[in-house]
């Protein structure tokens, strides 16, 4: 748009449009989805990492600091929370669930199976807990505790918080079921890792050319993946040669604008909005707000704020149909 080729030419008014630009967009995502803009945190993160980026290009001499933008965040004045990561309503709610449960079918490939499948626990581990996606990507098998403290005899998982998370180090918990799927789900991982390392260190060893992913030669043996320890992360991708890594970021939204974009919703659901419908579902349930709050790591206010608007939507079988002792054969009003 603004025809910048390389970092020579960067002046300081070079991205003084970029917050109107994004603001103007009418396609957005790998998908091009139809939309009235960028939201306002979607663009504000943005620009704080290209100030980032000129501030390192200024200290390692590749840009002069004359000629360093600096962009201004701008105002939101949308209520964020609301409208870009609503609540799956209850008929979305089941669609989704429909789609989704069918996300890892017809696969010979037992490896594209298995990373499907891991998608399909992960939704619902991060509903079952309501936690914020940077939340679940710090946790490690050393942070859950299972117990069966319940009365019905049901596992019940412990988890802690990092400190370093947006609302710091707090204790949850959760049904323990979905997170034993999640562990033995990150088990079988690696067995069918192994099983990959194995047939290529034999095909090496027996002087063939062997390819990762990327196309790149091995040129060494692969060590087999441990099991799992409890510093490992429990979102654990086992098939990244040599590095204990939650999957990117980027293969997670991927995966879900996959399903839904195949369910064409007309609200914008987002991978935060799985925490959005933990919540609005909890208080619908009846737990009560204090103790949401608490478990989820966000205050009483901004719970009845945010969610408790949802609640005649999430009851329609309940509101609005009632006696009326005044009307002959006492039809419903």
């Amino acid at each position: 748009y603004k025809n910048l080729i390389n970092i020579k030419d960067i002046r300081k008014d070079s991205f003084k449009d970029y917050a109107g630009f994004q603001l103007d967009k009418k396609q957005r995502g790998k998908w091009a989805n139809a939309c009235n803009g960028l939201s306002p945190t979607t663009i504000n993160t943005d620009i704080s990492t290209l100030n980032v980026i000129f501030t390192w290009m200024v200290n390692n001499d590749h840009l002069d600091p004359i000629h360093k933008p600096v962009i201004q965040r701008i105002k939101n004045r949308t209520k964020f929370r609301d409208e870009a990561n609503p609540a799956f309503l209850p008929d979305d709610w089941q669609a989704f669930k429909d789609v989704l449960y069918k996300f890892d079918q017809g696969y010979e490939n037992e490896y594209e199976t298995w990373r499907r499948r891991w998608f399909i626990n992960y939704v619902r581990f991060m509903y079952g807990g309501g936690f914020r996606p940077h939340e679940s990507r710090k946790i490690r098998f050393g942070d859950v505790e299972l117990n069966t403290q319940r009365k019905d005899g049901k596992p019940v998982a412990i988890i802690q918080i990092d400190t370093e998370t947006k609302t710091g180090k707090r204790e949850m918990v959760m049904n323990g079921n979905t997170f034993k799927n999640l562990k033995y789900h990150l088990n079988k991982g690696i067995k069918i890792r192994n099983k990959q390392i194995r047939e290529k260190n034999e095909k090496l060893l027996g002087g063939q050319k062997v390819h990762d992913f990327h196309n790149r030669s091995y040129k060494e043996p692969l060590p087999e993946v441990a099991p799992i320890s409890k510093d490992d992360f429990i979102l654990m991708n086992p098939f990244l040669n040599g590095k204990r890594r939650v999957y990117h970021e980027s293969y997670i939204r991927d995966w879900m604008n996959m399903i839904l974009k195949e369910c064409d919703f007309k609200r914008r659901y987002t991978i935060y909005s799985l925490r959005s419908t933990h919540i609005s579902y909890a208080l619908l349930n009846g737990q009560s707000v204090n103790k949401v709050s608490k478990n989820v790591g966000t205050s009483m206010e901004m719970i009845q704020k945010t969610y408790d608007g949802l609640s005649a939507r999430y009851s329609i079988d309940d509101l609005g149909f009632f006696k009326d002792t005044n009307v002959p054969k006492e039809e419903d009003i």
